[in-house]
């Protein structure tokens, strides 16, 4: 029986993000052998990756078209909590965060507002996610390539928000919709319950899941020392170098999910507690606003959040 170091399970379970991001229901004896472990280590620390908030399953996010889009509210109010309780009743409610900084509310919806909220300073559809994959580093390492890119010439570039046409179906639209909710946070779930819940067949599952990942992005939260070591933020960067910003953010050692809204950056990641990572992050942040790299920033932390899935 192998004896794992610490290093060993990071590395191990570093393997194991990349390997079920791009693979979500790959066997664990395939998926040891890509890592160079056995079944039953890969089963071991990916389970224990779970319990301990390492990683969360791979899930999917809906891409946006022109018959499909979401939109995202950024709003400042004194009786936020009044509003959070309001939202969370709402029919076409995706996500919703109460927060603590430059907004109080982040609402997602699947349908444009009738009413926006008072104060609401920023609102949006927004593009389809970004999912930078999650560098093997440590964090301090992380902010000092960080710090030396910054340093360095960059382009202008834009990252366009497009609304095409839905592409040619794959797999059934029908099962798809079906399974979705089923699916939607966790792609290794087991079909039997699934198919039995809903009276179709194993091949329907599948023509189900085929249909949803064409019009879908995978990601798999990944944060090495357990989500519990972090801390999370939102935050909004209005510049001139998309590109560059998710290039740069992308260099963090955890998950970062980014989405572009109208003519601004929306991006949730999280910092490594104690350390002063959040400091210095911040310095960063400003430093790029002093050489050009960004006109401002805001930034909130979640401090609760609802879902009507939950």
């Amino acid at each position: 029986m192998c004896i794992y170091l610490r290093e060993d399970i990071y590395r191990v379970q570093h393997c194991l993000y990349r390997t079920f991001l791009r693979e979500p229901r790959l066997y664990y004896d395939v998926a040891g052998k890509r890592c160079n472990a056995c079944r039953n280590t890969a089963s071991k620390y990916w389970k224990e990756g779970l319990k301990n908030e390492v990683f969360f399953p791979p899930q999917i996010r809906l891409n946006m078209y022109e018959n499909r889009k979401e939109y995202i509210y950024l709003i400042q109010n004194d009786k936020a909590y009044k509003l959070f309780e309001y939202y969370k009743k709402y029919p076409d409610l995706v996500y919703i965060s109460y927060t603590s900084g430059k907004f109080d509310i982040l609402l997602q919806t699947s349908k444009e507002l009738d009413v926006i909220p008072d104060r609401t300073i920023f609102s949006g559809s927004r593009g389809n996610y970004i999912y930078p994959e999650t560098p093997l580093c440590t964090y301090k390492d992380a902010l000092d390539i960080m710090e030396s890119m910054i340093e360095d010439q960059h382009a202008p570039s834009t990252i366009p928000v497009e609304y095409p046409k839905e592409p040619p179906e794959k797999g059934s639209s029908h099962y798809g919709w079906m399974i979705y909710p089923h699916v939607k946070y966790n792609l290794r779930t087991g079909f039997t319950p699934i198919v039995k819940e809903l009276h179709i067949s194993f091949d329907s599952f599948y023509h189900g899941l085929k249909y949803l990942l064409n019009i879908s992005t995978v990601l798999l939260p990944y944060y090495p020392l357990g989500f519990q070591l972090y801390s999370q933020y939102f935050f909004v960067f209005w510049s001139d170098y998309e590109e560059f910003l998710c290039e740069l953010f992308g260099c963090l050692p955890c998950f970062v999910s980014i989405t572009k809204v109208g003519d601004a950056l929306i991006m949730y990641t999280s910092i490594e507690k104690g350390k002063r990572f959040s400091e210095q992050l911040f310095r960063l942040c400003f430093k790029m606003i002093d050489v050009g790299l960004i006109d401002c920033f805001w930034s909130s932390k979640p401090v609760y959040y609802w879902r009507l899935d939950l």
